[in-house]
Parts: structure tokens; C-alpha cells; sequence
């Protein structure tokens, strides 16, 4: 699946094939990415990968989780996805990452609303919620949803530890009948 979202910026599902190039992406930026994503310090192989996009491939046969990887002119630069579906209540969570010498243009943020039309839209997965989780300290990461108008709807303190430092969780929701006016 691809969904355009510039005319040199697309997200789409991963492949195998793509499994040398993240890892590159990851491992060339991994200090950088480490402060707010733990699961980088696990990510040590372009194995670790290609397990990963199986998995990937799996959710999106079952509905559960639909990741992207976010391209450039061709060019991996990021990662975002849908998870969390929870289909009585039509909810998800959508997370992303992006490399950071791709921040700062608005790219994460044109991604995050294309996908939240994805999220509404009755041809793709027709939710009624959708929510976005931040660390209170990850600044880049919270102007996100704060600038395609999310609410903040909550703060659970302390929730979130990386690296033996406690942060507030901070929660972001739209619902669709907002969204789509």
C-alpha cells in the first residue's frame, strides 16, 4: 500500500527488501534516536529487521497494526504507524520517528495528517478516535499533533522511563466528526 503524501514524500508498507536501508537509516542516526525510542538499542542486525517487517506484513493480514516506512525521492527516512486498532471502540494510536536530518520541514507532520485521513476515511480503516502518545520532554515530537489541531487529552505522570529518567506521558486525540469538517 502507498499513500502520497508530497510529490517527493510517500508512506508505504514495508518489504523485505527494504530491511538493509532502515537498518542503515537506523544505525547511521542511532544516538540521535535512542533518547526517545528504546527499542534502537535492540535493533542491532538488519536481521532484527527483516524479523520485524514479517511481523509488520502479519499485522496488516490481520488488521491489528499498519506500519509505513516514510520515503523521500525514493529514499527511506522514517518510520510511522497505526496500532493499538481497538475495533469495539474504533480506535488506534498512530507513532512515527523520522531521521533527523529530514526534521524541521514539515514532513512528519503532512504524514501524520495523511495518515489520520487514512484513519477516518470509510476506504480505509473507518475509526472514530485517534490518538498520539508523547514523552513531555520530546518537544519535536508533541508540536506534531498540537499543530494539526489534536487536543491534549490527558497526562499520566511519570509513565513514561527512558535511560532511568521518568517523563509525563502526554495524550492527543481527534475524533473523526472533528477532522473531517
Amino acid at each position: 500500500m502507498i499513500l502520497k503524501v508530497r510529490e517527493n514524500i510517500e508512506m508505504r508498507t514495508l518489504v523485505l527488501e527494504n530491511a538493509e536501508e532502515i537498518f542503515s537509516v537506523i544505525d547511521k542516526n542511532r544516538d540521535i534516536l535512542r533518547q526517545w525510542l528504546l527499542w534502537v538499542d535492540e535493533t542491532k542486525s538488519v536481521e532484527n529487521i527483516r524479523k520485524k517487517i514479517q511481523e509488520w506484513e502479519q499485522n496488516i493480514k490481520d488488521k491489528s497494526r499498519y506500519n509505513f516506512g516514510i520515503f523521500q525521492n525514493g529514499d527511506y527516512i522514517g518510520h510511522i504507524g497505526v496500532h493499538s486498532i481497538n475495533g469495539l471502540s474504533e480506535s488506534a494510536m498512530i507513532g512515527y520517528w523520522l531521521s533527523p536530518y529530514c526534521q524541521g520541514n514539515g514532513i512528519m507532520t503532512d504524514c501524520v495528517r495523511k495518515l489520520t485521513d487514512y484513519c477516518f476515511d470509510e476506504n480505509g480503516l473507518n475509526l472514530n478516535s485517534v490518538h498520539i502518545s508523547c514523552a513531555d520532554g520530546n518537544k519535536k515530537s508533541r508540536a506534531v499533533p498540537e499543530r494539526l489541531n489534536f487536543i491534549q487529552e490527558g497526562v499520566l505522570q511519570d509513565c513514561m522511563k527512558y535511560y532511568g529518567v521518568y517523563y509525563d506521558e502526554v495524550i492527543y486525540g481527534v475524533l473523526k466528526r472533528n477532522w473531517c469538517k
